[in-house]
């Protein structure tokens, strides 16, 4: 099985700049629409509480058993995020057709094969075409990764690794954990110097094959 490497490119400032203003025009039109949705939760709070509460007039054993458990704050909680989707959800998917959602991130995608290292670049995480490969030799890596600077060159422009986060893009007045941001993969490796350890042992267990099969062949094996 061919061992893939998919490493995030970060923006330029032009691309940050860019993502960024796309992102609070959005937030702009959006953050009214949440304050809805919050002031819906506190109302459906209060109307089961106050339910609740009605029935331990009526009923005693009744009012126990409601308040048995963590099911009010479950069921609000539900109606909560079940709001959020009905109201954000459709408006945030217009916004991105109606205001052009900037481009996503590069990703350089490393693969080793045989003596050989293939990089490609593809823009977002799925879905898109990647361009041609450029082939560099596995005994050579320093030809294409720098990790003092943590970058790898590709078509002889050399580009920085790492994640397109809330802090690196926005200024940080705007920084809020709500802003939209690409998505970065859990598994992404975006430290070069790791990555060059990684294809440095590929490189090592290739030689240790090589010399196997040296032994095998001399030996009569």
């Amino acid at each position: 099985m061919t061992e893939s490497y998919e490493l995030p490119v970060l923006f330029t400032d032009d691309e940050c700049k860019a993502y960024a203003a796309w992102g609070m025009k959005k937030e702009k039109v959006l953050m009214p629409f949440a304050l809805i949705t919050i002031l819906i939760y506190m109302v459906a709070t209060v109307l089961v509480v106050m339910k609740v509460w009605g029935v331990r007039e009526s009923d005693h054993l009744l009012f126990q058993m409601l308040l048995w458990g963590d099911w009010i704050p479950e069921l609000t909680g539900a109606l909560a995020v079940f709001m959020t989707i009905l109201l954000l959800g459709p408006l945030n998917f217009i916004l991105d057709k109606l205001w052009k959602k900037p481009a996503e991130p590069m990703w350089l995608c490393v693969v080793p094969e045989g003596g050989t290292v293939k990089v490609t670049a593809v823009r977002g995480l799925e879905g898109n075409p990647r361009t041609p490969a450029e082939i560099y030799p596995l005994t050579e890596l320093k030809t294409f990764l720098n990790p003092a600077d943590n970058t790898i060159c590709y078509q002889k422009k050399w580009y920085r690794i790492g994640e397109n986060t809330i802090e690196n893009i926005y200024p940080p007045e705007k920084q809020h954990p709500w802003m939209d941001h690409p998505e970065n993969k859990v598994s992404g490796i975006i430290d070069v110097q790791r990555l060059m350890e990684i294809l440095k042992g590929y490189e090592a267990s290739l030689k240790a094959a090589r010399k196997e099969c040296e032994w095998m062949e001399k030996h009569g094996g």
